[in-house]
């Protein structure tokens, strides 16, 4: 089934995982990496405990990567939240590069994407999957204008 989002991700099928927050861990992402689509770890993968922490956050992220990489060779995506104060997601940002993740899914609001969180990522050849709260075309274009690989568009009921 190749297609633009396959060659894109390097993956065998064009299905994404929706990253589900507290519901995705390294079980469930590898398993589907391994069936052919993407795996996505939602922010709070693996977890069962909150914590305020933005470094704890970030360490509980690198964990659950580990784990990833331990049952898939495959690609596999990490979520960004983008908007807002950004205070957890530079550290998980940091993680994300330093534990070579293939894709960054990032989530955000119109206008809330910039080059300060595009150009690390590129930079790190990850692939950038960008899911904005409320899609317009001209977002689009910016997001494209800014090195986005995939720009999802959804909706709400």
């Amino acid at each position: 089934m190749k297609n633009r989002v396959t060659d894109i991700l390097g993956i065998e099928k064009p299905i994404l995982q929706g990253p589900m927050n507290w519901i995705t861990n390294a079980e469930f992402v590898a398993a589907m990496s391994n069936a052919g689509g993407l795996g996505i770890l939602g922010p709070n993968a693996g977890q069962k405990t909150v914590t305020a922490s933005p470094e704890e956050t970030a360490e509980r992220m690198r964990r659950e990567i580990r784990k990833t990489k331990e049952l898939t060779d495959k690609p596999f995506g990490s979520t960004l939240i983008v908007g807002g104060d950004l205070k957890y997601t530079w550290p998980i940002l940091e993680i994300v590069i330093a534990e070579g993740v293939q894709v960054a899914l990032l989530n955000g609001v119109e206008g809330t994407l910039t080059e300060k969180i595009i150009t690390p990522l590129k930079e790190a050849g990850i692939k950038i999957v960008y899911r904005p709260l409320n899609p317009t075309i001209e977002d689009a274009k910016a997001a494209q204008a800014m090195g986005v690989d995939i720009y999802v568009v959804t909706g709400f009921d």
